[in-house]
């Protein structure tokens, strides 16, 4: 993700202060870590990042707005020197999101609902599943939030039954950070890829009972392939 030549790591950590051009102290908190950046502010900054007819000191500018929660224009009559120090701290989004297993939370409180994560493929209904491929196939990067929403259900509700998903998205789009959601797409990933390399192991042993060894070999080869390339693939690997 590409913020120009200001991405220069810096040792400080906390509140960044600044005097205004009333000479008054003020302080600017900025979002520096995943764990504190809401995922619908992630998707705005990638958003930012696509777009091809920004200057890039305007992207910063516009990131920096989203990151710190301050208006443009006060961002802008900063002294060169403490504008510089800010986008310094945005080094962190230029690494990658988390792809391992983590353990997941037994809930998330996201807004005013409590969210069950799936942990179990074999809950997951078919509605539900079918709407995750839908999204993750559309787009990952544009659909996160609507892929989270298949992934977390409300307390003592079933998948898209009397809740309003809607503002499950809304909530999930403001209060969820974007290591937590990185961490639960990861891990339905590696069930789905686990669940899928179980049905495929059964299959092959199945195979065993075909009396045709050509064709036998062929389909075990193809079913081989597949173990394969679901074993290698990077994604939800457990820790």
């Amino acid at each position: 993700m590409p913020f120009g030549q200001s991405m220069g790591r810096m040792q400080d950590r906390g509140n960044i202060q600044y005097h205004s051009t009333e000479k008054d102290m003020e302080e600017i908190y900025i979002i520096d870590n995943y764990r504190e950046l809401p995922i619908g502010d992630y998707q705005d900054i990638l958003a930012l990042c696509k777009d091809e007819s920004l200057e890039e000191l305007d992207r910063q500018v516009k990131i920096l707005s989203i990151l710190t929660k301050v208006d443009e224009d006060t961002l802008l009559n900063l002294p060169i020197q403490e504008f510089k120090v800010l986008t310094s701290r945005m080094g962190f989004l230029e690494k990658d999101l988390p792809t391992k297993v983590t353990r997941l939370a037994d809930s998330y409180k996201i807004g005013k609902f409590e969210l069950i994560p799936v942990t179990d493929m074999r809950k997951v209904i078919t509605a539900q599943y079918i709407d995750f491929q839908s999204f993750h196939q559309a787009g990952f990067e544009d659909h996160f939030v609507e892929i989270l929403s298949c992934l977390l259900v409300p307390k003592g509700k079933k998948y898209n039954q009397d809740y309003d998903i809607i503002e499950v998205q809304d909530a999930i789009r403001r209060n969820l950070n974007v290591h937590d959601a990185a961490s639960l797409y990861a891990f339905f990933i590696f069930s789905c890829r686990e669940s899928i390399k179980d049905m495929l192991t059964f299959s092959l042993q199945e195979t065993q009972k075909i009396k045709d060894k050509e064709k036998r070999e062929k389909i075990q080869g193809q079913i081989k392939d597949q173990i394969h390339l679901l074993v290698t693939s990077g994604v939800g690997s457990p820790m």
